[in-house]
C-alpha cells in the first residue's frame, strides 16, 4: 500500500540481504515511475507485486536478473502498461497466476526469450 499523492519510488541502494518481496508489495493505482534497480539480489518476488498500478506506462525490469521466481498477480492490472522487456528474466523458472492480467494498454512485449527457462506459468496469460 502506497500513501495517496506519491507517484514516484526508487530503489536506488542494492541491498545483498534483501532477497524477496513481500505480498502485494507496491499495490498502488498512483504510481506512475518506479525505479527498481535497488531490488538486484530479488530472488523471489511476491504475490501481487506491482499490482493495481493503473498509471505505470513502462517499468524496467532489468534489476530483477536474479529472480527465480514470480507470485501471482505480478504487474496484474496495470492498465496503462505499453511495453515490458523480459530480456533480463533469464533465470525464472515458474510464474503463478494473473500474470499480466487485465493490462489493456499492452502494445509489445520485447525479449520473450529471456522467459525460456520457464517451465510452468499460471492461468491466465
Amino acid at each position: 500500500w502506497i500513501p495517496e499523492g506519491i507517484l514516484n519510488i526508487c530503489f536506488a541502494n542494492p541491498n545483498p540481504s534483501v532477497t524477496s518481496t513481500a505480498a502485494n508489495f507496491l499495490d498502488s493505482s498512483n504510481i506512475t515511475s518506479i525505479d527498481l534497480s535497488g531490488l538486484q539480489y530479488v530472488t523471489d518476488v511476491g504475490r501481487g507485486f506491482l499490482y493495481n498500478c493503473c498509471s505505470l506506462s513502462t517499468v524496467d525490469l532489468s534489476c530483477l536478473q536474479n529472480v527465480s521466481r514470480i507470485g501471482s498477480d505480478f504487474l496484474c492490472s496495470c492498465q496503462s502498461l505499453e511495453i515490458v522487456d523480459f530480456s533480463s528474466f533469464e533465470k525464472i523458472t515458474f510464474i503463478s497466476d494473473f500474470f499480466l492480467s487485465r493490462c489493456y494498454s499492452l502494445k509489445a512485449i520485447s525479449n520473450v526469450s529471456g522467459l525460456r527457462n520457464v517451465k510452468s506459468i499460471g492461468m491466465p496469460f
